[in-house]
């Protein structure tokens, strides 16, 4: 069972991160393009939070089974506190962000698109550290 978990578990982190990737190139991309144009390209990523959603529960769901052998000792282990930590933040900053594209979506107000924006890149960041760490605290 630990190996379908940790699978699921590679897998989660490649949609978590490769969905954060993915909106912040093409976010770049529709910040060189004409305004109304880059409205609708940054319009199309929003979904993008769904799949960041969809990474985030596999993750911690795999990630909490394959925690198993390391609650006990998760006091002496401060990357994977750290890390930990971190799937915390990145999981309410998602949350912001699915509020964000309500709004956007309900109520046509792009001026959350720049907050939207600046989420998306800390999101990625984020992700990117949390791979950091677990790869410090598991190699």
């Amino acid at each position: 069972m630990r190996d379908v978990m940790l699978i699921i578990h590679f897998i989660s982190i490649a949609i978590f991160v490769g969905s954060g990737f993915a909106a912040f190139v093409v976010t770049k991309i529709a910040n060189k393009k004409e305004d109304q144009l880059a409205l609708e390209i940054k319009k199309a990523v929003l979904p993008l939070v769904y799949v960041l959603k969809l990474g985030i529960t596999l993750l911690i769901l795999s990630g909490g089974y394959l925690m198993t052998p390391y609650w006990s000792v998760l006091g002496v282990m401060p990357l994977l506190t750290t890390k930990l930590v971190l799937v915390v933040l990145s999981l309410i900053l998602i949350i912001v962000g699915s509020i964000y594209v309500k709004r956007i979506k309900k109520s046509n107000d792009t001026s959350y698109l720049p907050k939207f924006d600046k989420l998306q890149n800390l999101i990625l960041i984020v992700g990117i550290v949390i791979v950091v760490l677990a790869t410090l605290t598991f190699h």
